[in-house]
């Protein structure tokens, strides 16, 4: 039900990030999705006057200082705040992200995540503007967010800027001004409108070097994080004061779980959050670390994103700085009592890769929230599990990026191998050596490895001597798309104790970008020991490869778990090679024989949209993260007979994707000269005026002075890789203030040179930039890049229903027949076992149905009898039902999804097992998993759990039973967490 006007709901929404307003509420009124066809482009904030003809305000077309994205992280009830069993219930719940951005007067708590990213355009005085785009835009921003084409606070675009009317004084009045800076920081006077049709970014390079606090070293030393606690015009403020939050923060007042510990803690030390500022900034302090302003304000008539700046403002003036590099910080974090006017369904946000977080409430309080939030800052995306449906995006809470804990005492939970992998990728936290990438093939299939926990990292160098494993903290599996799978031990001890999803056990985690950037990564498997998780035709392979845990051992610190991975059935490495010595890297290209090269016409390793951790033969160490082989593709001995001051050629992709490091060409003299080099995708030939106006261009990738090569060539070093999708044509062009030389080609567009990887295809040279065509141009020079392969529609492991997530829990072969109905077979142990679970005696809470699961060890498992315990001994309709696999990887409450075992009438006997033979038996192939559902319309008892969903709660000695869930009615809404008690008759085989 809404409980505001439906305008001011969509302008909530257009303020996080466009008129996606119809993705956000088509279900709830039709016309959404006919008004979010025209952005507005006139705003009145007062007014709500969302969809004004166009036409009624001017607009200019501004280039953004750089595209920053907004990540939101939902609230939770106050039932569920802080607990994991109503979580662990979702995961069952049909798969619809949910968005409330309605509010109650009565300030109600609200529930439900925020819609995915939003995005605002930096200005170039500091300031920003909400961007406005169509549905479509916006999911083309979020793919190429995901997907590393979009880098948050460094790429940009040309937006259509438009004034916003204000109609009251609510944002301070006269005193907004703020000299020197092009736009007031203190409110969203400028809106962003994206231009009609597709979406098109390029890179500011300057950026980097202008913000080398959040570039360089952003994850290692020490990070100056300074906290704002604001109060608005009506004295509404966080419910702590400056020294509470001092102490929840960074632990003043003998606070011990604190996002200061957090940090320190997952980092080993290499990272450590500061509140200290230099004396003189310390003597301005409201407590250490802590400032408190007010606001002239009132946050019921303004958005938290208006509220923000206007904070930023009045600690600008008290500390006579600029934030945050101005006054030394590395992170803002701004407190303020809540979220009144917009969509407020969140519990904070922070701008991915940026500076700026926002709390609302006392959930800066809670240190899980706050690093959830750094997280962002660093560049970090949400941890997902697709067994979670309607909180996907949060599920997996085996990382502080799933968003598992809303308490002010939980704070020891650390990242998962897909983020960990990403940390390492930046040089921080890890010594490269443990950090390895698999490419699993036909030549290197085998691969024995022991992993250490990140709590535990400090002590995992013992391990150096004492085995001849590789040892590895996290391992990246290469499928040869940007989608790859991380592997890392999930102990469950020290920083990482309050860790709330397969706890000591190997976890698998798919993610994007090659694992190097922002990517929404996804839990795909737990495994204890003696599971295994395989993949189906891997990596183009046709081979089946298997993840399997032989050993774990937590008994002495460091603990460890014994993996092998194998590929087609391999049971032995054909070339092993030893572990490198402790304190050994390579940070440069080797050239020794005994590594295999990487690049090659024929094998074409995936490479991330930025330098990517090569991909060596799994039988060798593999290379420091961030260090990548390249090719080179030179034409230096070509007759440079022409010059002039621009030249603009073609490339065409061929069987894979080329990305481009670097450019060498040569100058007329060896003069020092300004550069400019363009990047486009599509042929220049398709440009207006055949590519000689700028506008089809965009912004420069390039603008600065080249460095000079040993053998006289100007060599343009990209800060980002430009990347030509396989099958596509890219326009560069390279413009100088000195003449560049070139040789006079056969005919313009006619293909100059084949390398196999790409095509030159001979361009045009040009008096000046966009100006006068001359003659025909064969690029004369060099240039370096990777090649990977074209990113597959659907990878290793993806749902049958979506080619964005990962599918299936641990030891889900949808291609094993094993999982037919066995029908008693006879052969293998036909001795009859029988097993009761340890909690038959406890059982005392009724359900009309449990489901489960039961994962077994070494041997098959044939279950032939289940024993029930009833609620009465009235006579009812019973069912058992089963099906391979975690009920969390398939739609569960579908009972075409499972297979019948049992239908019955029975009169069940209360508190006592009752035995019924199955029609069908239940079986359960070595190191697999089943999921069974019992359904009896008079009830079954079971007892509530102590521990999560999934977890082991009972141990025969050839099989696990795992904590499930009720459900009210057969295939209806599940309920509560539960531990199916009663007896197991089976028999094993092998």
């Amino acid at each position: 039900m809404w409980t505001k006007p439906l305008a001011a709901l969509l302008l909530s929404c257009i303020a996080r990030g466009g008129t996606a307003a119809a993705n956000l509420f088509d279900d709830e009124n039709e016309q959404v999705g006919v008004a979010a066809e025209a952005p507005t482009t006139h705003r009145s904030r007062e007014h709500h006057d969302l969809f004004d003809a166009p036409g009624e305000e001017e607009s200019e077309r501004y280039t953004c200082k750089s595209i920053v994205a907004i990540a939101y992280s939902s609230r939770q009830p106050l039932e569920r705040r802080g607990e994991a069993v109503e979580r662990g219930l979702k995961r069952l719940r049909k798969k619809k992200h949910s968005t409330d951005t309605s509010r109650d007067d009565d300030n109600e708590e609200e529930v439900g995540h925020h819609p995915e990213e939003g995005f605002v355009c930096e200005l170039e005085g500091g300031s920003i503007a909400p961007i406005e785009a169509t549905s479509e835009q916006l999911e083309e921003m979020r793919a190429a967010l995901s997907n590393g084409t979009l880098i948050s606070a460094v790429s940009t675009m040309e937006v259509d800027m438009f004034d916003v009317v204000e109609e009251d004084d609510e944002l301070g009045g006269d005193d907004v001004g703020v000299s020197g800076w092009d736009t007031p920081p203190q409110s969203h006077s400028k809106s962003a409108k994206v231009p009609p049709g597709p979406i098109h970014l390029s890179s500011n390079s300057r950026r980097l070097v202008e913000h080398p606090q959040r570039r360089l070293n952003r994850l290692k030393g020490v990070k100056k994080l300074l906290v704002i606690r604001m109060t608005d015009s009506e004295g509404l403020e966080p419910p702590g004061d400056a020294d509470y939050y001092s102490n929840k923060f960074f632990g003043t007042s003998g606070d011990t779980e604190t996002p200061k510990a957090q940090i320190y803690g997952c980092s080993n030390g290499a990272m450590e959050l500061s509140p200290d500022f230099g004396s003189d900034l310390n003597d301005k302090m409201t407590a250490d670390g802590v400032l408190d302003v007010t606001i002239k304000s009132s946050l019921k008539k303004i958005s938290t994103e208006d509220a923000w700046p206007l904070a930023q403002k009045e600690a600008e003036d008290i500390l006579g700085c600029k934030l945050p590099y101005g006054c030394g910080a590395d992170h803002v974090a701004f407190l303020m009592e809540d979220c009144h006017k917009g969509g407020c369904g969140w519990a904070a946000y922070a701008y991915i890769d940026w500076w700026p977080s926002v709390f609302v409430k006392d959930y800066g309080a809670h240190p899980a929230v706050v690093t959830h939030e750094l997280g962002h800052n660093l560049n970090m995306a949400h941890s997902g599990w697709t067994g979670a449906p309607g909180i996907d995006q949060y599920g997996d809470h085996s990382c502080s990026m799933g968003n598992p804990y809303f308490t002010d005492y939980h704070d020891k939970i650390c990242f998962n191998p897909a983020k960990n992998f990403q940390i390492a990728n930046s040089g921080a936290w890890y010594d490269e050596k443990y950090v390895i990438t698999l490419n699993m093939n036909s030549d290197t299939p085998y691969r024995e490895l022991r992993f250490v926990g990140v709590a535990e990292y400090d002590k995992v160098a013992q391990y150096d001597s004492e085995t001849n494993e590789d040892i590895a903290v996290v391992v990246k599996l290469e499928t040869g798309s940007d989608v790859d799978f991380f592997v890392g031990f999930n102990r469950k001890t020290g920083q990482n104790s309050h860790n709330k999803l397969a706890s000591d056990e190997v976890t698998i985690i798919e993610a994007g970008a090659n694992g190097v950037s922002y990517a929404q990564s996804w839990f795909t498997a737990g495994l204890a020991q003696d599971e295994s998780h395989s993949f189906s035709k891997w990596a183009k392979t046709n081979e089946e490869l298997v993840v399997k845990v032989v050993n774990i051992d937590t008994s002495e610190a460091p603990g460890y778990a014994d993996v092998i991975i194998a590929l087609g059935g391999a049971t032995k490495s054909p070339t092993p090679v030893p572990t490198p010595a402790p304190g050994t890297s390579s940070p440069s290209i080797s050239s020794s024989p005994s590594h295999a090269p990487i690049i090659s016409p024929s094998t074409v390793p995936s490479v991330s949209p930025t330098l990517m951790p090569s991909t060596f033969p799994s039988g060798s160490p593999s290379r420091p993260p961030g260090i990548s082989p390249t090719k080179k593709f030179s034409t230096k001995d070509k007759n440079a007979n022409q010059k002039a001051k621009g030249i603009m050629y073609q490339m065409q992709a061929e069987e894979a994707d080329v990305k481009i490091e670097k450019i060498s060409f040569k100058t007329k003299d060896d003069k020092d000269t300004e550069v400019q080099l363009y990047f486009q995708l599509g042929s220049y030939q398709s440009f207006q005026g055949g590519g000689m106006v700028a506008n089809d261009w965009g912004t420069p990738v390039f603008d600065d002075i080249p460095d000079r090569t040993s053998d006289g060539f100007r060599e343009v070093v990209l800060n980002e890789v430009l990347t030509i999708p396989k099958g596509e044509t890219a326009s560069i062009q390279i413009v100088g203030k000195k003449e560049i030389l070139y040789e006079e080609g056969d005919k313009e567009f006619a293909v100059a040179a084949d390398t196999g990887d790409f095509k030159m295809i001979t361009g045009r040279s040009t008096k000046k930039i966009f100006e006068e065509r001359l003659k025909d141009a064969d690029f004369v020079g060099e240039i370096t890049y990777h090649t990977y392969t074209a990113k597959v529609t659907s990878t290793p492991s993806l749902s049958p229903s979506s080619s964005k997530l990962p599918t299936l829990p641990p030891n889900d072969d949808s291609t094993s027949p094993s999982m037919l109905p066995s029908n008693r077979p006879s052969g293998g142990d036909d001795t009859p076992k029988e097993y009761d679970t340890p909690n038959v005696n406890d059982a005392g809470d009724n359900a009309k149905g449990i489901m489960f699961t039961i994962t077994s060890k070494s041997k098959e498992v044939r279950i032939t009898d289940l024993g029930i315990i009833g609620k009465d001994a009235k006579e009812s309709d019973l069912w058992v039902y089963y099906q391979k696999g975690y009920y969390a990887a398939f739609d569960a409450l579908n009972k075409d999804a499972w297979d019948e075992a049992l239908k019955k009438k029975v009169a069940l006997v209360p508190n006592e097992i009752f035995d019924l033979k199955l029609d069908e038996d239940i079986t359960i192939p070595a190191g697999e998993t089943v999921s069974v559902y019992v359904v009896s319309k008079k009830g079954v008892l079971y007892e509530k759990p102590s521990e999560n969903e999934f977890d082991i709660y009972a141990q025969s000695g050839d099989f696990d039973v795992r904590v499930g869930t009720t459900t009210k009615k057969e295939f209806q809404q599940p309920e509560k967490l539960a531990e199916f008690a009663g007896r197991f008759v089976y028999q094993t085989k092998g």
